[in-house]
């Protein structure tokens, strides 16, 4: 894997911050949630067996009666609510940033374009940070999906900071074309 592949990888790994449920029914009912296509004795049964408890305990876990548990059940129904939690966070938050938020990038490497004589088009270190727009986001997950090169994902990247650090979305600087991104030494994107 190369750098910008990697720091995509780490991106989409911490793209949730919402925190899990706080009080033990909440969780309990997430739990029970997550259990389609069954009826609530049968959710509320599979859950029981998951944490160890009577499937009249988790019903009255979920109704707010026992409002706290003993022993290592608190420590279990964490676990099993964080695993299931997390990847439902992630899934919405990656699904924003491709369809409307875009994603945020730190990056420090050498920016060259081509331009009209007489401008300075020579290639130099900048750092830039910026946020790409969704349409740029899709195209560096799906050009990292499919197995794209660095090189390919550079590009990616390069072509978003120009539509918009270099070009303004189209408001000055129209005649810059061909940007190009190479001699990247850090590079960081957060999902946010």
């Amino acid at each position: 894997m190369g750098l910008i592949e990697d720091r995509l990888g780490e991106a989409a790994e911490t793209a949730y911050s919402q925190p899990i449920p706080k009080s033990l029914g909440a969780r309990i009912r997430f739990l029970l949630k997550q259990e389609h296509g069954v009826s609530r004795a049968e959710a509320a049964r599979a859950v029981g067996e998951k944490i160890g408890k009577s499937q009249r305990t988790v019903e009255r876990y979920r109704d707010d009666k026992i409002k706290t548990a003993t022993g290592d059940t608190p420590a279990i129904v964490e676990a099993e609510v964080k695993k299931l939690w997390q990847p439902i966070v992630k899934a919405n938050k990656l699904k924003a940033a491709i369809t409307t938020g875009g994603i945020k990038v730190d990056v420090r490497g050498k920016f060259g374009f081509k331009s009209p004589k007489g401008t300075t088009n020579d290639p130099r270190y900048r750092r830039l940070t910026r946020r790409l727009d969704a349409a740029t986001a899709a195209a560096l997950f799906e050009a990292k999906a499919s197995g794209a090169s660095e090189e390919d994902l550079a590009q990616i990247v390069a072509d978003g900071l120009r539509d918009d650090y270099f070009t303004d979305g189209g408001s000055r600087a129209t005649s810059l074309q061909n940007v190009e991104l190479t001699g990247i030494d850090h590079i960081r994107f957060s999902i946010t």
